[in-house]
């Protein structure tokens, strides 16, 4: 029989910890040590503290800084998580110096970062700059949305609001009148104290609701329309992503592409970015100027953005300011001719719908008429010449020329039944063959921009974006940082900068030192 030397799982050992061994040169938590101990000018943090003569003394800043940003690279958010973490984790202890804080000082000291996060946020940018990570070519803007601390259910307009409070209030009177007829009766049922706690509950929200409607504004929107506003958090919006419906916030960096340091980061309430677009440029230069960066970064560097911050005004507002951009617009696809083909697959769901409808699925459409641009003329499908009875028609800036077909010829033609939505109806056939844009559309800044964009070279540029700011979004996401647990957006801001802190100091610790 086989024999084991003996173990026991019950015994314990005294381990001397070094805490200088366990911070290793190349790791995050060495460039973070370095980083805080020696880059970042914590003077700003004095302002909190009034303790100068007496009052009990205060955990370092620098101590704070160190465990929250660490805690953040192991994915930990929770200001409990990352206490329980100072007492268990030896690289914790080693960067906190086995200083043991409660979660409430992590709390509170993380609840007001939004005081002094730029300063650290520039700090830590100037140091990148130092080691030449900034290369200052091309930037690429994007934002990621991710979940607030707020619930979606709590979010409406003033008047989908109301509309909610009368129902609730029609629920609760429903309650006291079934209870006023067992009263009545002097039947007791079992489901009394239920409903009681239920009417409670159903009390406390009205009056909740009836409290923001007094005292909160309605939220309007950069088109004058009403959004929908949060009761619990009125600063966060309810945006669609591709994992359905979140009440949230939108984080927005500003990325180099030499090694995707992020260079800007901003947390907006909003879904919609097209008009976020000037603010953030604005907010880029002024950070690469206090970083000392350059004066003026956009004066050589190039910017790429996707469709969503593409409109008449950001894309005027780059070209009155001489800025190298590349936005993308909701089409640029179709003109692709990589994309040439994508439409086969719009094209099967369409007549998959038309055939559940019960339409004519093989209908003709405006691409089998045989159009000559030489000549001007126009064939049907079944080859019979259309007269034009319209020439340069403006249809919403673009040139059209208009088709019709004769009486003769469409009357006893045996494709009727394909070429018109209702034969039995419509006496001829009428055609619309788009040829351009109009010249007043033409001198529009998103017409010019897709004239830069369709350029080789402007596809070229463009097609960077997706490796230079998609890559730092995954990062945060792979670390666990898929949402805010803050309130209001100067607080949800101060928390997204250190979110991008964490990737900016992953990339010094990886790249700093080649």
């Amino acid at each position: 029989m086989a024999r084991y030397k003996p173990y026991d799982v019950d015994q314990g050992k005294f381990i001397p910890v070094s805490f200088r061994d366990q911070i290793l040169p190349g790791s995050f938590e060495y460039a973070l040590h370095e980083i805080v101990e020696q880059h970042i000018d914590l003077t700003p943090f004095e302002a909190r503290y009034t303790n100068d003569d007496n009052g009990r003394l205060a955990y370092d800043p620098a101590v704070l800084l160190k465990i929250v940003l660490y805690g953040y690279y192991k994915g930990i958010v929770s200001s409990r998580r990352l206490a329980e973490a100072c007492e268990r984790n030896v690289q914790f202890m080693a960067l906190s110096a086995d200083a043991r804080p409660h979660f409430t000082t992590i709390a509170d000291f993380v609840a007001q970062m939004h005081r002094e996060v730029a300063s650290v946020f520039t700090d830590v940018l100037m140091y990148a700059s130092e080691l030449h990570l900034i290369g200052r070519g091309t930037f690429a803007i994007d934002g990621c949305k991710l979940p607030g601390n707020a619930s979606k259910q709590w979010s409406g307009t003033h008047q989908e609001l109301r509309r909610k409070q009368k129902k609730l209030e029609a629920a609760a009177k429903k309650i006291v009148a079934r209870h006023q007829a067992q009263d009545a009766q002097e039947k007791p049922s079992p489901v009394v104290a239920q409903e009681e706690k239920k009417r409670a509950t159903y009390e406390r929200t009205i009056d909740k609701i009836k409290s923001f409607l007094r005292s909160a504004k309605k939220n309007v929107g950069p088109s004058g329309n009403e959004r929908k506003s949060n009761i619990t958090d009125p600063d966060s919006a309810k945006m669609s992503t591709n994992h359905g419906v979140i009440q949230g916030y939108n984080g927005v960096a500003v990325v180099d592409a030499t090694h995707q340091i992020v260079v800007t980061a901003q947390a907006h309430g909003e879904g919609q970015e097209a008009h976020l677009l000037a603010p953030m440029i604005e907010c880029t230069r002024e950070q690469c100027r206090a970083a000392d960066i350059d004066e003026d970064v956009f004066r050589k560097a190039k910017l790429t953005a996707d469709a969503g911050y593409s409109s008449q005004e950001s894309v005027q507002y780059t070209q009155e300011k001489n800025i190298d951009a590349y936005i993308a617009d909701r089409t640029h696809r179709r003109r692709d001719p990589a994309f040439a083909h994508a439409d086969r697959y719009k094209e099967r769901a369409r007549e998959e719908k038309r055939r559940r409808a019960g339409r004519n699925p093989e209908r003709y459409t405006v691409k089998d008429f045989d159009y000559d641009e030489k000549t001007r003329t126009c064939r049907c499908p079944a080859g019979n010449a259309l007269y034009r009875n319209g020439n340069n028609i403006d249809v919403n800036g673009y040139l059209g020329v208009k088709f019709r077909g004769a009486k003769s010829v469409c009357g006893p033609c045996t494709l009727r039944h394909r070429c018109l939505t209702t034969p039995q109806k419509t006496e001829t056939k009428q055609v619309t063959i788009f040829i351009g844009a109009a010249e007043s559309r033409k001198e529009k800044p998103l017409e010019k921009m897709k004239r830069k964009f369709d350029t080789l070279l402007g596809r070229f540029i463009y097609n960077q974006r997706i490796a230079i700011v998609e890559p730092v979004f995954a990062n945060l996401k792979n670390k666990g940082l898929r949402r805010f647990t803050l309130r209001g957006k100067r607080k949800v801001d101060a928390q997204w900068k250190l979110f991008t802190l964490v990737h900016n100091i992953e990339k010094i610790a990886h790249c700093g030192t080649s």
